[in-house]
């Protein structure tokens, strides 16, 4: 098994969750109909947005512009693409875990691929773990006009430097196959991450 990310603060996990919610989706039906990525994500910063809210708006246009829903759904939406992205078998399932555990949120996606796939994966994950300074990286992605920038790691990067989470991604062999599992835990109290 190998491991990359910067996921330092366990601690949390010792806590009985408060809620888990599990999903299997086909990436097939998510690169088919993209936007259902999105769709699902929203919903999902929505879903547990509530649960960090100091005060529940009754609007739904506040909820909509909350940044924690926001930041939520987008982690999240970083997460799905990826696993669909890089799985090899379009059919195979892709596994979601989310579990509340008081001002934190585990998000673990695990989905199957090939050695090429995770070859690419792999270097890139590489390349953002052992960065001294992730918007310097961030910047020279941009500005390189990769062809192959579905790939390039932006999506990661930019979690990772804008949002207050941690992250783990292993990557362990069956056969033929790489289950790679990315586990993000996003604190929504930053002083828990320090």
């Amino acid at each position: 098994m190998r491991k990359y990310g910067n996921l330092t603060h366990t601690a949390f996990s010792e806590k009985e969750p408060e809620s888990i919610i599990e999903i299997h989706l086909k990436p097939l039906d998510l690169m088919r109909y993209w936007r259902r990525i999105g769709i699902l994500s929203d919903f999902i910063g929505y879903f547990y947005g509530f649960s960090f809210l100091p005060n529940v708006p009754t609007d739904s246009m506040d909820m909509k512009n909350s940044e924690i829903v926001n930041s939520i759904s987008t982690v999240f939406n970083e997460l799905l693409e990826n696993a669909a992205k890089y799985s090899y078998d379009k059919k195979a399932d892709i596994e979601i875990s989310l579990i509340h555990r008081g001002k934190s949120f585990e998000m673990l996606v695990r989905n199957k691929t090939n050695e090429s796939n995770v070859s690419a994966y792999e270097s890139s994950l590489k390349e953002i773990f052992s960065a001294k300074d992730l918007e310097k990286l961030y910047f020279q992605k941009i500005e390189s006009n990769d062809p192959d920038s579905s790939r390039s790691g932006i999506g990661l990067i930019m979690v990772l430097k804008d949002y207050p989470v941690e992250m783990e991604v292993t990557l362990e062999t069956e056969g033929n196959f790489t289950i790679i599992t990315s586990r993000i835990v996003y604190f929504t109290d930053v002083s828990l991450q320090s």
